[in-house]
This record gives structure tokens, sequence and C-alpha cells, in this order.
């Protein structure tokens, strides 16, 4: 039995428009961030944590020093070092 051209062209762009779909659907699928699992640094020395107060505070994970930072001005956000606060240096 011999199908005729118009349904084997038929049945070739069904085939090519559902690599199309999956492939489009799979690329999109690895763009999903995963909360259970948060992106882990594995080259940094840092560690940031902002408190109730809106300070920043900078853990130097090599040296164990802490420092605390205080937003300037509410415009220009730039972060100076507490002066009030002292230095802190962990180590254990």
């Amino acid at each position: 039995m011999k199908l005729p051209n118009f349904l084997i062209h038929t049945f070739a762009a069904v085939g090519v428009i559902s690599l199309i779909f999956w492939g489009c659907a799979a690329a999109d699928s690895d763009n999903i961030d995963n909360i259970d699992n948060p992106p882990q640094l594995t080259g940094g020395t840092y560690q940031v944590e902002i408190d109730l107060d809106n300070r920043l505070l900078v853990l130097n994970t090599e040296t164990g020093v802490m420092k605390t930072y205080n937003p300037s001005s509410a415009t220009d956000y730039q972060w100076t070092e507490s002066e009030t606060t002292s230095e802190i240096t962990f180590t254990h």
C-alpha cells in the first residue's frame, strides 16, 4: 500500500514541529530555580547577612574576622564600616 505524498509530508511536519516543541520545553525547564537546593558558594571567602537594623554583617571565612557596615544614606547606596561596633574575630 502506497501512502499519498500529502499524508507523508503531514506526518513529517508533525514530527518536526513536535521535536521543536519538546526541545524548547526542555530548555525552559533548566531555568527553574530550585528552592530546596540554594546555590552554594565554593570559592568565596565572605558570608554576608543583613540584620533587622538594616546593617550588613560580613564574615571573612578565611580569617574569621566579622565586620559591621551601616548604610551612609538612603539615596547614595553606599555602605560605611561601623565605628560603634568593634571588630569580632572567630577562632573556631
